[in-house]
């Protein structure tokens, strides 16, 4: 893969600070909150996507990744409506991150020798 174009990574991260401002606003209680983290979600999922289907990543603790920032999205943008399932997608979304990051640092472990 070509290394993503300045204007992209800048979106990318842009897409993400709209997912982190509709935290902000839920906590506060502005009702853009909304509006932030529909945005936001759907822009950070749709780069995301971009950026996987370019790579060369063949790393199986992907699949780790790839359910942890989808349960993230999907409790930040259901506790933004203010549905409390989405503590049980954060709950469930730490767990993916726990699994992602033992598996990924498992993979980069040399072959035992036995």
């Amino acid at each position: 893969m070509k290394n993503p174009s300045p204007i992209q990574r800048g979106l990318f991260v842009g897409a993400v600070c709209f997912l982190l401002i509709s935290v902000l606003f839920s906590i506060t209680g502005i009702p853009a909150a909304e509006l932030f983290s529909v945005l936001g979600g759907t822009l950070t999922l749709g780069f995301y996507a971009f950026f996987v289907k370019n790579g060369q990543s063949t790393k199986r603790s992907l699949y780790a990744r790839h359910l942890t920032l989808l349960l993230l999205v999907a409790a930040i943008i259901l506790k933004s409506f203010e549905l409390s399932v989405g503590s049980f997608f954060f709950l469930a979304a730490f767990v993916t991150f726990l699994v992602w990051f033992v598996w990924s640092v498992l993979e980069e472990l040399p072959p035992s020798e036995d």
